[in-house]
Protein backbone atom coordinates (compact mmCIF):
# COMPACT_ATOMS: atom_id res chain seq x y z
CA UNK A 1 0.00 0.00 0.00
CA UNK A 2 1.31 3.37 -0.77
CA UNK A 3 1.77 5.76 1.77
CA UNK A 4 3.87 9.47 1.77
CA UNK A 5 6.72 9.95 2.42
CA UNK A 6 9.48 13.01 3.28
CA UNK A 7 12.30 13.36 0.54
CA UNK A 8 15.08 13.07 2.96
CA UNK A 9 13.59 9.07 4.46
CA UNK A 10 14.32 7.72 0.81
CA UNK A 11 17.70 5.32 0.86
CA UNK A 12 19.07 3.95 -2.13
CA UNK A 13 20.01 0.78 -0.53
CA UNK A 14 16.07 0.80 1.12
CA UNK A 15 13.12 -0.23 -1.45
CA UNK A 16 10.87 0.58 0.94
CA UNK A 17 10.62 3.94 -1.35
CA UNK A 18 8.49 2.14 -3.99
CA UNK A 19 5.37 1.76 -1.98
CA UNK A 20 5.30 5.67 -1.08
CA UNK A 21 4.35 8.34 -2.49
CA UNK A 22 6.62 11.92 -2.42
CA UNK A 23 4.54 15.26 -1.89
CA UNK A 24 6.83 18.33 -2.58
CA UNK A 25 6.36 22.11 -2.89
CA UNK A 26 9.02 24.73 -4.21
CA UNK A 27 7.78 27.75 -2.25
CA UNK A 28 9.17 30.69 -5.23
CA UNK A 29 8.60 33.42 -3.00
CA UNK A 30 4.54 33.08 -2.70
CA UNK A 31 3.11 35.07 -0.58
CA UNK A 32 1.83 33.82 3.25
CA UNK A 33 -1.76 33.72 1.92
CA UNK A 34 -1.15 31.65 -0.70
CA UNK A 35 1.21 29.36 1.12
CA UNK A 36 -1.36 28.88 3.74
CA UNK A 37 -3.88 28.18 1.77
CA UNK A 38 -1.35 25.19 0.10
CA UNK A 39 -0.38 24.40 3.82
CA UNK A 40 -4.29 23.67 4.46
CA UNK A 41 -5.06 22.06 1.70
CA UNK A 42 -1.97 19.36 2.33
CA UNK A 43 -2.63 19.13 6.39
CA UNK A 44 -6.40 18.36 5.55
CA UNK A 45 -5.28 15.50 3.64
CA UNK A 46 -2.96 14.32 6.37
CA UNK A 47 -0.52 13.56 3.83
CA UNK A 48 3.98 14.24 4.21
CA UNK A 49 5.36 16.49 2.12
CA UNK A 50 8.66 18.17 1.48
CA UNK A 51 8.58 22.32 1.21
CA UNK A 52 11.82 23.99 -0.87
CA UNK A 53 12.22 27.34 0.55
CA UNK A 54 12.95 30.75 -1.31
CA UNK A 55 12.66 32.76 1.67
CA UNK A 56 11.62 33.71 4.90
CA UNK A 57 8.41 33.76 5.86
CA UNK A 58 5.76 33.24 8.80
CA UNK A 59 4.69 30.10 7.85
CA UNK A 60 7.84 28.24 7.72
CA UNK A 61 7.62 28.52 11.40
CA UNK A 62 4.01 26.48 10.65
CA UNK A 63 5.47 24.35 8.19
CA UNK A 64 8.43 23.23 10.77
CA UNK A 65 5.53 22.47 13.45
CA UNK A 66 4.13 20.04 11.14
CA UNK A 67 6.58 16.66 11.99
CA UNK A 68 4.72 15.10 8.93
CA UNK A 69 6.66 17.91 6.71
CA UNK A 70 10.17 18.62 5.85
CA UNK A 71 11.85 21.55 4.80
CA UNK A 72 14.38 22.03 2.05
CA UNK A 73 16.32 24.57 0.56
CA UNK A 74 15.50 25.94 -3.31
CA UNK A 75 18.53 28.30 -4.03
CA UNK A 76 18.11 30.35 -7.52
CA UNK A 77 21.48 30.38 -9.30
CA UNK A 78 20.09 32.22 -12.42
CA UNK A 79 20.80 35.57 -11.32
CA UNK A 80 24.46 34.46 -10.62
CA UNK A 81 25.00 32.71 -13.74
CA UNK A 82 24.15 36.11 -15.38
CA UNK A 83 26.03 38.25 -13.50
CA UNK A 84 23.68 39.32 -10.67
CA UNK A 85 25.12 38.81 -7.44
CA UNK A 86 21.47 39.94 -5.66
CA UNK A 87 21.72 36.17 -4.41
CA UNK A 88 25.33 36.19 -3.68
CA UNK A 89 28.81 36.71 -5.42
CA UNK A 90 29.40 33.07 -5.38
CA UNK A 91 27.51 29.83 -5.60
CA UNK A 92 28.61 29.60 -1.89
CA UNK A 93 27.15 32.71 -0.73
CA UNK A 94 23.68 31.16 -2.77
CA UNK A 95 23.77 28.34 -0.87
CA UNK A 96 24.59 29.87 2.90
CA UNK A 97 21.66 32.54 2.48
CA UNK A 98 19.23 29.86 1.95
CA UNK A 99 20.91 27.53 4.81
CA UNK A 100 20.53 30.93 7.04
CA UNK A 101 16.68 30.86 6.20
CA UNK A 102 16.54 27.09 6.67
CA UNK A 103 19.44 25.47 8.70
CA UNK A 104 17.93 22.16 8.98
CA UNK A 105 17.81 21.64 5.53
CA UNK A 106 19.19 18.33 4.39
CA UNK A 107 17.26 18.33 0.65
CA UNK A 108 18.19 20.92 -2.03
CA UNK A 109 16.01 21.48 -5.34
CA UNK A 110 17.85 24.61 -7.63
CA UNK A 111 15.95 26.90 -9.53
CA UNK A 112 15.95 25.44 -12.97
CA UNK A 113 17.37 22.09 -11.65
CA UNK A 114 20.35 24.04 -11.71
CA UNK A 115 23.30 21.45 -11.11
CA UNK A 116 27.03 20.20 -11.63
CA UNK A 117 29.39 18.38 -9.64
CA UNK A 118 31.03 21.46 -7.71
CA UNK A 119 26.98 22.46 -6.70
CA UNK A 120 26.85 18.83 -5.65
CA UNK A 121 29.90 19.13 -3.32
CA UNK A 122 29.50 22.11 -2.13
CA UNK A 123 25.88 21.46 -0.80
CA UNK A 124 27.45 18.32 0.61
CA UNK A 125 29.53 20.48 2.87
CA UNK A 126 26.79 22.64 4.12
CA UNK A 127 24.80 18.89 5.34
CA UNK A 128 22.69 18.47 2.34
CA UNK A 129 21.99 14.45 1.82
CA UNK A 130 19.30 14.58 -0.93
CA UNK A 131 19.69 16.40 -4.53
CA UNK A 132 15.91 16.79 -6.18
CA UNK A 133 17.44 18.06 -9.44
CA UNK A 134 16.50 15.69 -11.77
CA UNK A 135 13.00 15.94 -14.04
CA UNK A 136 12.02 12.91 -15.91
CA UNK A 137 8.53 12.94 -16.99
CA UNK A 138 6.26 9.72 -16.24
CA UNK A 139 4.77 9.18 -20.08
CA UNK A 140 8.40 8.44 -21.21
CA UNK A 141 8.19 4.81 -18.97
CA UNK A 142 11.41 4.36 -17.55
CA UNK A 143 11.84 2.88 -14.64
CA UNK A 144 13.63 5.33 -12.32
CA UNK A 145 15.05 4.55 -8.80
CA UNK A 146 17.19 6.80 -6.67
CA UNK A 147 21.15 6.39 -6.21
CA UNK A 148 23.85 6.84 -4.40
CA UNK A 149 26.83 9.84 -5.74
CA UNK A 150 30.44 9.51 -5.02
CA UNK A 151 29.90 12.21 -2.23
CA UNK A 152 27.41 10.06 -0.69
CA UNK A 153 24.64 12.32 -1.39
CA UNK A 154 21.39 10.63 -2.49
CA UNK A 155 20.31 11.89 -5.82
CA UNK A 156 15.93 11.65 -6.24
CA UNK A 157 14.94 11.56 -9.68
Amino acid sequence: MSHFETISTILEINAAWKDSLYLTFDIDWAHDEVLKDTIDLVESADVAATWFATHDSLMLERLRANEKFELGIHPNFNFLLDGDARNGSSAQEVIAHCKSIVPEATVVRSHSMTQSSGLLNLFKEVGVTHDVNHFVPYFIGVSLKPWRLWNGMIRVP
